[in-house]
């Protein structure tokens, strides 16, 4: 189960392993807009587990991933699920006015 601005958990284990938070952009004017992961974090003790990779895949319904450029470890994490969620159909770009790289795909059909 994923709550949007909420609490991340996966009910197998009914115990809070992160949070996620999504945010809408161009709400007031698109009708349809843009979902963005704006954070994302699993405890420390359940990473590296694919605990992270599951929650991450569970969230993907038309959002885009951004990580600001010094975070080595997110920019990994990210491009390495989308690419497997995506099968490699997925654009990246980088910021440089924000210093962030942003992934982005879409779920529709």
């Amino acid at each position: 189960m994923v709550t949007v601005g909420g609490t991340l958990s996966l009910l197998k284990w009914k115990v809070q392993l992160g949070f996620l938070v999504v945010l809408f952009e161009n709400m007031d004017i698109d009708p349809d807009p843009t979902h963005v992961i704006y954070d994302f974090m699993i405890l420390q003790k359940y990473r590296r587990a694919g605990v992270g990779r599951k929650a991450a895949i569970m969230a993907f319904n038309m959002y885009k991933a951004s990580q600001m450029e010094e975070n080595i470890t997110a920019i990994s994490f990210w491009r390495s699920v989308i690419n497997e969620f995506k099968e490699g159909n997925y654009t990246e770009r980088y910021r440089e006015e924000r210093k962030k790289y942003i992934q982005e795909f879409t779920t529709k059909i």
